[in-house]
């Protein structure tokens, strides 16, 4: 009876230890890949193109006058800065859950398309939940 009560109250304590351990983090967990390469290219769509330029931060924008009255973007051509975040924390693109482009003084938010978004397709959501996906131009 000894083991027995012993053996549960260790299971419980280790069930508690996994929990507490899991319910603190502010990010996403590793899935123990090394992280992309910084983005670096030009992808392209329908509706314009960004070109990253290999830094992880500037980009510059070619949007057309449709889509910059969907998306809130400024029409033309635009440099700017870009961020991918979790929870308000900058992260890896293809584990974000936010796209946040910088143009002068104006912040533009988008929701990351988790399951696009990697080295070869940019994709997120504008607030009318459409789905645009930039294709990386080879």
């Amino acid at each position: 009876m000894m083991k027995r009560t012993a053996l549960i109250l260790g299971c419980l304590i280790l069930l508690s230890a996994i929990v507490l351990t899991g319910c603190g983090r502010d990010l996403p967990p590793g899935d123990g890949t090394d992280p992309p390469p910084a983005l670096d290219g030009t992808y392209v769509s329908e509706h314009g193109s960004l070109t990253f330029n290999g830094d992880g931060r500037s980009v510059t924008l070619e949007i057309g006058e449709e889509f910059a009255a969907s998306s809130g973007l400024p029409e033309g051509t635009n440099e700017g800065t870009y961020v991918f975040l979790f929870r308000n924390e900058e992260w890896r693109y293809d584990k974000a859950e936010t796209f946040r482009i910088m143009i002068g003084e104006e912040t533009y938010r988008f929701r990351n398309d988790l399951s696009s978004t990697g080295e070869g397709i940019i994709a997120f959501y504008l607030d009318s939940g459409e789905a645009v996906r930039f294709l990386k131009k080879e």
